[in-house]
């Protein structure tokens, strides 16, 4: 970008009197008690340029700039069309180098002192190179870049000098005769090099035989002897996986790898042990649009700030504005759409939402005559107002209207710190009045295996009869009485038990609705703190069973609704169905992380949420086409 690094001295020197605890180090690091967060650079998905994303625990990411790329479309250059991208400081601290290579083996370095200026790439002669990294060598005082040679596959270094003439020139770059750092007479793909805590070096390295996992070497120095590896690792069973990238996460034993998954084409972390001889808890990297081959790099305060504020400032030009979503302000979740036959409108009851740790306490209504423009009715009702509980968490309500006696009751089933109670009005704005003085439902008179929330209520308008559903890690239902606040007694039962989430993809925020015939079981999978956060299904034939045609339900494996990191849309679930009357339109009305704020807080982004609505499609066969989230 504009300007040049204000470097004023070699960059690399054979004598420079250094701490030999950062001697040891191949890419300087901060003390852990200094790190505040993580960057990830990678290739963009918007036409190969380097991208950034930042992230506070070093698994929940957020992209700068949206996820386009760091330089603009003036600086751009030759720096496109990369198969890596690779950032560390410079050994003396003082700045940081970038260095990306060309899907051609090109090797291009560049030089910066904040992370948002940086010099002119220049290429210092080198080719062939696969995903080329430097590292500094303290036996030697000078850094080595060290890559996998596309040709022959062995692991090469060379001596790496960048030097300026003056403080404002550009820089000099020139590399040494290659040596050979690894030859195993095995093809290599990709090489990541790191230094221990006791100053010893590891290699992990890809092997160009179609196995699907890597290789381990170990060496006293760098430069050392580094004997070959007697057998492979994989990290994710068959799955091809290459081009990893290791970081020290803080107040994290071992190691954290970043990795591209080819099977199941996306990237991935993983942690190991501190000697890096075993992998485990593997999972998605998250918050990030067409995250791909890259490097990581711990952050202190004010580094992270400044990052962040940068992307803040350039975002605007980045970001596509809100259209249609979310339908009203303000923080709120987990909602539920009611079509009142009373009033012919429609409403919405979300969780009041941006309380830290979901500490909320009131629930609000919202009314609308077209699904369009909504008004906010206010409180209708608030767990400070009862006489049991704790008073707050108050969480994902359902509600039913029943016509009786002539006019209508409007049942309001909410979460009340982990248990379900009801309370009833005769307008669905209410005011609403707690029935019973205690819960419904609690974990302990039930023996539940696990908390009471996440009420849905759903009228089966073949039997007339009245359902509710709940639960987090498991499902079951039961048959409420006619007076609506006491379950009839044998028929509470499990639909997914917890040995089963698995298999079912299921965690939370379930409901119920029928078409055609056919019962719609729909659900939240992953947790509301995920950025991956959406919603699953199933057909079955009863509202009281997950059976289709007399063999037990299948999973669809379409996913209704999901992020679209493309939008900056994350944690799209916990929803409710709606069809618009008189009509067989229908629409989904679901939360999703505060746009685009929510995913730059990490997990906190899971009470920061808004609520949206889009249309809900059917094909042919009764199954659900995937909806795009819209803005």
């Amino acid at each position: 970008m504009k300007g040049h690094s204000p470097f004023s001295a070699v960059l690399i020197a054979a004598s420079l009197l250094i701490s030999s605890a950062i001697q040891a180090q191949g890419n300087t690091t901060l003390p852990e008690d200094n790190i505040h967060g993580y960057l990830y650079a990678h290739r963009s998905a918007h036409g190969g340029w380097p991208a950034f994303a930042t992230s506070p625990d070093g698994v929940h990411f957020h992209d700068l700039l949206c996820g386009d790329s760091i330089f603009s479309s003036n600086d751009k250059g030759e720096k496109g069309n990369l198969s890596f991208v690779y950032v560390c400081r410079t050994h003396e601290d003082d700045g940081y180098m970038l260095l990306t290579t060309d899907s051609d083996g090109c090797v291009f370095l560049q030089l910066s002192h904040d992370l948002i200026s940086w010099t002119e790439a220049r290429n210092p002669g080198l080719q062939d190179a696969c995903n080329a990294r430097v590292v500094w060598d303290s036996a030697s005082g000078s850094y080595v870049l060290y890559y996998a040679e596309k040709e022959h596959g062995n692991v090469l270094c060379r001596r790496l000098s960048i030097k300026y003439s003056s403080a404002d020139s550009a820089p000099a770059v020139s590399l040494s005769d290659s040596e050979v750092l690894a030859d195993w007479d095995i093809a290599i793909l990709d090489a990541e090099l790191e230094f221990l805590d006791d100053g010893s070096c590891v290699l992990l390295a890809k092997v160009d035989d179609g196995s699907a996992g890597f290789v381990r070497a170990s060496s006293a120095s760098l430069m050392g002897t580094w004997e070959k590896p007697a057998v492979g690792f994989s990290v994710e069973g068959d799955d091809q996986c290459n081009v990893i990238s290791a970081f020290k996460v803080r107040d994290q034993k071992g190691w954290s790898f970043g990795y591209v998954n080819n099977a199941k084409g996306g990237y991935r972390l993983c942690q190991s042990d501190e000697t890096m001889d075993r992998f485990f808890a593997p999972k998605n990297i998250e918050g990030i649009y067409g995250p791909d081959a890259g490097s990581f790099l711990a952050l202190n305060e004010e580094e992270y700030e400044r990052l962040q504020a940068w992307s803040d400032a350039e975002e605007p030009d980045h970001l596509a504005p809100n259209v249609k979503n979310p339908v009203f302000p303000g923080l709120h979740a987990d909602p539920e759409v009611l079509y009142s036959i009373q009033t012919g409108k429609y409403y919405i009851y979300p969780t009041t939402d941006g309380a830290f740790g979901w500490h909320s306490y009131d629930f609000h209504c919202f009314s609308s005559e077209d699904l369009v423009n909504w008004k906010d009715e206010g409180v209708i009702l608030d767990l400070r107002d009862l006489d049991w509980g704790d008073r707050e968490y108050a969480w994902a309500p359902c509600i039913i209207e029943k016509p009786v006696f002539g006019g209508f009751k409007y049942y309001f089933y909410f979460v009340h710190h982990g248990t379900i109670g009801v309370a009833v009005a005769d307008r669905p704005e209410g005011p609403f009045k707690d029935v019973l003085g205690k819960a419904l439902l609690t974990q302990e008179e039930i023996h539940a295996p696990n908390q009471i929330i996440d009420p849905d209520v759903f009228r089966d308008r073949v039997s007339g009869k009245y359902y509710l559903y709940w639960g987090n890690s498991y499902l079951w239902m039961a048959e409420l009485a006619p007076d609506m606040i006491s379950i009839v007694p044998g028929t509470m039962h499990e639909l997914i038990p917890r040995s089963k989430i698995g298999e079912y993809h299921y965690l939370e925020g379930s409901y119920v609705f029928e078409r055609n015939g056919l019962y719609y079981f729909m659900w939240s999978e992953n947790i509301t703190r995920s950025s991956y956060y959406r919603v699953r299904y199933l057909i079955s034939d009863s509202p009281t069973e997950l059976v289709r045609n007399g063999q037990p339900a299948k999973v669809e494996e379409t996913i209704v609704i999901q992020q679209d990191p493309s939008k900056q849309i994350f944690g799209t679930g916990h929803h409710s169905v709606i069809r618009k009357h008189g009509t067989d339109e229908w629409y989904i009305v679901y939360h999703r992380f505060n746009r685009p704020g929510g995913v730059k807080l990490g997990l906190s982004g899971g009470y920061n949420r808004e609520v949206c609505i889009d249309r809900l499609e059917f094909n042919e066969d009764g199954t659900i086409k995937p909806v795009i989230p819209s803005l």
